[in-house]
């Protein structure tokens, strides 16, 4: 169908001492009998660690130290591991510095645990501006390899401004602080936009880029204001060496875009759904061509309709079998495209993206809420079907990265089971057996009352809408009133706005996510999608849940093109959309963050619940170390070589 219109090495003392070159030698010219020098030889890492191997003493540290410098410069990070080693095995007085070196050279080598142990062993022993510049780089580069940027980037700040403030090589720190700073939310940036100028320089520089990014004229202008603010910033180097590239990063611009959905076949209602979600937003994005294709055709009939009508932007196929077929046999090679679902196969091209209503996204979101609540015993109610299974044992997993203690987990089979899975779990019926023994010893009947366990903090539920509103009256009858009510969590599979119109009764202090789209007119936020919710219930108002999701993410799937470069670009970037807040993430992958409801004297009522990145369990164990052991703690210095901020509670 056709619509027209629609952070380098430190130089320790004594390095100046040491030469990484041969002797030079000179080369006669024979035509005029000049003297010419020849160009130095410049030694590798591996060959002046091999000299050091032949030396005592000074001589020797000065060539291991000068081995380092080189192993830096070329990234050679086992060479780099094992001159610390020998540092610190035959020059045991300069341990502090060699050992937080091969902590760096661990982390390159994908060994952060290590690192992060080492470089806590020797927090109180920073006694020169060097051993704090490595200790921040090295916590900082732990957490950026963990994908922790909001973690990372005051460790990286303080290393940046340590480097800064006593002429300290600053090569690995501040390309790897850029890096991290494109991972932070605008909100998240804007509250470390703060304290020193050099920290602020770098916040307001990454607030520039994410601004303006796509926007060729006012970055130029933005960067250009931001320079003559921050002469000689260290931040500079990202001016000099992206700038030009990011003025190139325009939005894609699309002439003929091509929707592939399933069309046709037992899937075609789930396709027209898409379908009519492309065409809503096409009121706001204006494309020369759309064609709307079956994806269900053979590959030779798809090529032949991509070759003919020019198509320069994909969107679909829905279906994942579809999609891996498109990959297989590169049916969009060299197309921009978003795949609207995940693939199975490893990704083919940069330009390709995948955007899918993926529950995991509301797992981790949950999971951020309970850490930022402080929830240690979380229960997992979920039926024992394979999507049940496969999110239980994915929340598991990610709650096992930053807790001791595994989640309790409650699978049931069919309606019948759940309350006795949730009286087992809660260990009701043990209660209840230490009644009818009492009852029995006394021969008569005794007041009393069921008492449930009391370490569980939290319960959530992984159950669609009908079992949760079975599930939701089981739990309040069988959790005692000698504790606390414990919080009931929910996922968007237990909302259905067909069954709210007739039953809420039982939800009351039920908080769960949900795509902005399928929450009342009050929960979304500007007027333009009021009225298109107005229109969308009026053209079709018996939609079902899915084809209402489905709606709302062929919208944003038109909507994300003009941004899509810039997010791919920036990870903490993100755009407000009907299913969510939208980013994308190095995998191409479109990730949503979803909105927050709750049962309310029977009415839903949107709400702002608090999240943070979870601390990883062996950063929270090396703290609750040092916090036990007061000598492990850094201690303030009095001299002025160690006067840097922050370094008293770092």
């Amino acid at each position: 169908m056709r619509l027209k219109s629609i952070a380098g090495l430190v130089l320790l003392s004594g390095l100046s001492a040491c030469s990484t070159t041969q002797k030079p030698q000179e080369n006669i010219n024979t035509t005029t009998n000049i003297s010419v020098p020849a160009e130095p030889e410049v030694l590798s890492a591996q060959q002046l660690y091999s000299q050091a191997l032949e030396l005592k003493g000074d001589q020797q540290r000065f060539k291991l130290v000068a081995a380092q410098k080189q192993a830096l410069a070329e990234q050679d990070w086992q060479t780099l591991e094992d001159v610390s080693d020998t540092l610190l095995k035959k020059h045991p007085r300069w341990h502090t510095q060699a050992l937080l070196v091969r902590a760096y050279a661990q982390i390159k080598q994908g060994n952060p645990n290590n690192a992060l142990s080492d470089s806590a062993s020797v927090q109180s022993q920073l006694s020169t501006p060097e051993h704090f510049y490595w200790h921040q780089l090295v916590q900082g580069a732990t957490y950026a390899y963990m994908r922790l940027n909001n973690q990372a980037v005051p460790f990286l700040l303080r290393a940046s401004e340590s480097a800064e403030r006593y002429g300290l090589d600053n090569t690995e720190v501040n390309p790897l602080l850029w890096q991290s700073l494109q991972g932070l939310t605008s909100e998240q940036l804007q509250g470390l936009n703060k304290g020193s100028n050099i920290q602020q320089g770098w916040i307001q520089l990454a607030l520039i880029k994410q601004l303006y990014l796509g926007q060729p004229i006012e970055l130029q202008t933005a960067s250009n204001n931001w320079q003559r603010r921050n002469p000689e910033h260290p931040a500079s180097f990202a001016l000099d060496e992206k700038v030009a590239q990011l003025m190139q990063v325009e939005p894609y611009k699309v002439a003929n875009l091509g929707v592939f959905l399933p069309l046709s076949g037992g899937n075609r209602t789930l396709g027209e759904a898409v379908k009519n979600g492309v065409i809503a937003a096409l009121d706001k994005h204006q494309f020369s061509d759309v064609y709307f294709i079956d994806a269900n055709l053979s590959n030779e009939e798809i090529q032949a309709t991509i070759s003919a009508n020019n198509i320069d932007f994909a969107i679909g196929p829905l279906l994942k079998g579809n999609i891996n077929r498109f990959e297989q046999q590169a049916l969009l090679e060299g197309i921009p495209s978003i795949y609207l679902n995940r693939s199975d196969y490893q990704r083919q091209s940069s330009q390709h993206f995948y955007f899918a209503l993926a529950p995991e996204h509301e797992l981790d979101q949950a999971l951020q809420h309970f850490m930022a609540q402080g929830f240690k015993k979380p229960l997992v109610l979920a039926s024992s079907d394979r999507s049940g299974t496969r999110l239980s044992e994915h929340f598991s997993s990610q709650w096992l990265r930053y807790n001791e203690q595994a989640p309790l987990v409650g699978l049931f089979d069919d309606n019948k089971a759940m309350e006795q899975v949730i009286s087992d779990i809660l260990e009701v019926g043990q209660s209840e057996a230490r009644i009818e023994l009492i009852e029995s010893l006394f021969k008569q009947k005794v007041e009393s009352e069921t008492r449930s366990r009391r370490d569980i903090d939290v319960i959530y539920l992984l159950a669609d809408a009908t079992q949760t509103r079975l599930l939701k009256p089981y739990l309040d009858v069988n959790v005692s009133t000698f504790v606390e009510r414990i919080p009931l969590y929910a996922s968007s599979k237990s909302h259905s706005t067909q069954i709210d119109t007739s039953d809420k009764r039982d939800l009351n202090g039920l908080y769960f996510t949900e795509l902005p789209w399928m929450l009342p007119t009050t929960g979304v936020n500007n007027m333009t999608n009021r009225q298109l919710k107005e229109t969308v219930q009026g053209l079709w108002p018996n939609q079902a849940d899915i084809e209402q999701r489905l709606f709302a993410m062929g919208y944003d799937a038109i909507t994300v093109i003009p941004e899509l470069r810039q997010l791919s670009m920036l990870p903490g970037k993100s755009l407000p959309g009907l299913t969510g807040q939208l980013s994308v993430n190095s995998e191409g992958e479109v990730v949503r963050r979803l909105a927050w409801a709750h049962y309310q004297s029977r009415q839903i009522a949107p709400v702002n619940l608090e999240h943070i990145s979870p601390t990883p369990l062996l950063r929270q164990e090396l703290r609750q170390e040092l916090q036990q052991d007061p000598e492990q703690q850094p201690q303030e210095e009095s001299s002025d070589v160690l006067a840097t901020e922050g370094m008293a509670q770092h």
